[in-house]
């Protein structure tokens, strides 16, 4: 099982209003500093429901020791995921994630347990970057599944370090693209 769900994981929250959201993580939660991506999509293609949609989100990362925090905050109205839990009435926790070792492996397991695909993020070439499954109602969440890259292992690794290294200065760090974050003083901590 641990290469089907890998040694990592993150739990992710979806929130109306991410500055409020990061503030009280920041300041009560004592956790930061979060990393802000403005335009988290970048070039790549989100599919919901075997659609393709125009999803605009900001996304902020941080760490609690092992475990990376996520704060989603979706911009638009187009259909995603985020927007049907928010459209429901909640908001907070949305889905916890997996980084597997073996990522189509884990995927096909998910799917043999039940647990339908809802949306995935894609590359240009197509290629599934990222998947939400649904799961049993008494799970709660959503569970995400995506493969751990060297330019991902690389890019949330500069967010762990500087969450191990947090002062509590500047808690809140926001960049446009995780291209303008990864040629920052920030990323090269």
């Amino acid at each position: 099982m641990p290469t089907l769900r890998g040694k990592k994981m993150q739990v992710a929250f979806v929130v109306r209003h991410l500055e409020e959201a990061l503030h009280f993580w920041t300041a009560t939660m004592k956790v930061g500093p979060f990393v802000v991506i403005e335009e988290s999509l970048g070039d790549r293609l989100f599919v919901h429901r075997g659609v393709q949609s125009t999803v605009e989100m900001s996304i902020a990362y941080s760490y609690l020791g092992d475990v990376q925090i996520e704060v989603i905050a979706q911009r638009n109205s187009a259909p995603s995921p985020y927007r049907e839990f928010l459209d429901s009435g909640r908001e907070g926790l949305h889905h916890i994630a997996f980084w597997p070792d073996e990522f189509e492996g884990a995927c096909q397991n998910l799917k043999e347990k039940g647990f339908r695909e809802v949306s995935s993020v894609r590359t240009a070439d197509g290629a599934k970057n990222l998947i939400y499954y649904d799961g049993p109602s008494y799970l709660g969440v959503m569970v995400e599944v995506l493969p751990m890259t060297p330019l991902r292992e690389k890019y949330y690794g500069g967010m762990k370090r500087l969450a191990e290294t947090w002062d509590g200065s500047r808690p809140i760090r926001t960049y446009c693209t995780r291209s303008d974050y990864m040629s920052s003083e920030d990323y090269k901590v």
